[in-house]
């Protein structure tokens, strides 16, 4: 489970971004000290938001404009989305299966992994100890459960810093029979109210299914007439 937060250091890593220190308050508290001589508590989660996890009534559904499926190797989930906004690509990094590029800087990403977690309040504890691991500053704005296309998900939005970048995450988190399955989907701080509504119906196109994809398997070697 800890290599999950490994892809948020993998974003960071494409960025020239500023440097940032860290240093202990007079009250024991550690902070960030950006180099424009502002500064955070590098954890300022409120209490209640780490402990609770509410539960949101309204259902979530698949969008009819969501018709292009990919499905993961590992474990028996399928992400629809709009090929017209966003373009999916394989990749390997981390047990990330898969890597989607939206309009307006969004991006988000498939991990899967073959593990049994016991339940989803576990998830979230694993999750947030893992990313606060991985950044300089992280607030954890609001985790809930959802009925995602019939199925309970957590539904987890954050923001997180590296070396003076701001991102903003929104994602599902899901237990399945054969495994764990996360699908998140991020961007910019500044741009995440104006990319959320997109990100939302990007996220509704994680659905469950029977069995996962088969493998692909390279061809033959070509026969050798005699």
């Amino acid at each position: 489970m800890k290599k999950f937060a490994l892809p948020i250091a993998f974003l960071f890593s494409f960025f020239v971004s500023a440097q940032v220190q860290k240093a202990i308050s007079e009250s024991g508290k550690e902070v960030v000290l950006f180099d424009d001589g502002t500064w955070r508590f590098a954890h300022d989660s409120d209490a209640r938001t780490l402990e609770t996890i509410t539960t949101n009534p309204k259902p979530f559904l698949k969008s009819l404009e969501l018709v292009m499926p990919v499905r993961s190797t590992k474990v028996n989930m399928v992400v629809y989305y709009d090929p017209a906004k966003w373009k999916a690509a394989p990749n390997r990094l981390h047990n990330m299966e898969y890597f989607f590029t939206g309009q307006e800087n969004m991006f988000a990403s498939l991990t899967t992994e073959k593990t049994q977690v016991p339940n989803l309040k576990i998830v979230k504890d694993i999750i947030v100890a893992n990313v606060q691991q991985s950044v300089d500053y992280f607030r954890l704005k609001e985790s809930e459960y959802r009925k995602v296309n019939g199925k309970t998900m957590l539904y987890m939005r954050y923001i997180a810093n590296l070396r003076g970048l701001d991102f903003e995450y929104a994602g599902y988190y899901y237990i399945t029979k054969m495994g764990f399955a996360m699908l998140v989907g991020y961007s910019m701080q500044n741009d995440f109210e104006r990319n959320l509504p997109e990100l939302q119906k990007f996220l509704n196109g994680f659905v469950e299914v029977d069995a996962p994809a088969e493998p692909l398997q390279p061809p033959p070697p070509p026969q050798l007439k005699p």
